[in-house]
């Protein structure tokens, strides 16, 4: 049974994001739910993290550090295993949660034994300090087949897990170079349900250093390894749902290629359609996408850049116009 009072464990990997970790840690202590310990990774940074933390001062924080760099999910899961809470919560060194965030996330668990992950909506705030755009939750319940089509939680500062559905799944696969989180959610979603607090919860920003995401070839190694994983549970899925899996997969490998100029990835993409549409029926949308990986590189550069810019300037105008 859960109870408002509930001890829950904050996990926060970091590396070499010291002034970034006290805002994190400041937000936790302004949460109105304060039965936590904020359990802090340092993944063997080379700046001052250490002094920072001991400058914090505050007996709920645990400081682990690794002896050589291990990568987030690896942090994650050295967290896990410390963890003493009922709940576990990760929130990214870069990132903060609003006052109320645990709270309304506890809330939302009472009365539901078989929910064993609550997740909330996020502000995507930009370099400047200003909110960009927001990502609302949609689905709970079993959501094994949205989680097919495509990330739909997002980032897992946003995440609420009983400690032994996560135990129950062993935590992160820390094997993948990317795309972890996502494969989290997938596990657990063949576990557990999922609700959601709609209102956004965690402050997500964008800044100049390096984020998983922002690193070209561990995304498309990343998405490679899911669709390896997961194709053959994905085929069990609806049709509908396995082809959005195909796309979701072949749209990262695909623009990936284009970016990056490179045949072989762009091969790789083709080679990942094929596999995902040859036994059905060959359909408009499917000859489309699999004749554009025949195109010049120099074209598929052009064409992608002016996608990008119509997308830009619709943005901007949908932005200008008077609700």
């Amino acid at each position: 049974m859960v109870t408002l009072n509930d001890k829950v464990s904050v996990i926060i990997p970091t590396y070499n994001r010291s002034e970034l970790l006290k805002k994190a840690v400041k937000s936790l202590k302004n949460q109105s739910h304060q039965n936590f310990e904020i359990i802090i990774i340092d993944d063997f940074s080379t700046d001052d993290t250490a002094q920072v933390v001991e400058e914090m001062d505050d007996e709920r924080i645990i400081y682990l550090k690794h002896d050589i760099n291990k990568g987030g999910s690896e942090a994650r899961n050295t967290g896990i295993r410390r963890a003493t809470g009922d709940f576990i919560g990760f929130l990214d060194s870069d990132d903060q949660w609003l006052p109320d965030k645990l709270e309304k996330q506890l809330k939302q668990f009472e009365g539901k034994p078989d929910v064993g992950v609550i997740y909330t909506g996020v502000q995507v705030i930009n370099e400047n300090n200003q909110p960009t755009r927001k990502i609302v939750p949609e689905y709970k319940g079993e959501i094994l087949s949205k989680l097919f089509e495509s990330n739909c939680i997002d980032t897992t500062s946003s995440v609420l897990v009983k400690k032994e559905v996560l135990d129950q799944v062993q935590g992160f696969d820390a094997s993948l170079p990317s795309c972890q989180d996502w494969d989290l959610y997938i596990r657990l979603a063949q576990v557990t349900k999922f609700d959601f607090v709609k209102e956004s919860m965690v402050l997500f920003y964008h800044h100049s250093g390096e984020r998983i995401t922002t690193n070209k070839k561990s995304v498309l190694n990343g998405h490679l390894s899911i669709f390896e994983k997961y194709k053959e549970l994905a085929r069990k899925q609806r049709k509908s749902t396995f082809h959005r899996f195909i796309l979701t997969i072949w749209k990262v490998i695909f623009r990936t290629g284009i970016i990056a100029q490179n045949k072989e990835t762009i091969r790789l993409s083709r080679e990942v359609l094929a596999e995902g549409f040859k036994d059905n029926r060959i359909s408009f949308k499917f000859m489309f996408y699999y004749l554009s990986t025949f195109l010049h590189l120099r074209i598929l550069s052009y064409l992608y850049t002016q996608s990008k810019k119509n997308n830009k300037k619709s943005h901007l105008l949908s932005a200008a116009t008077p609700s």
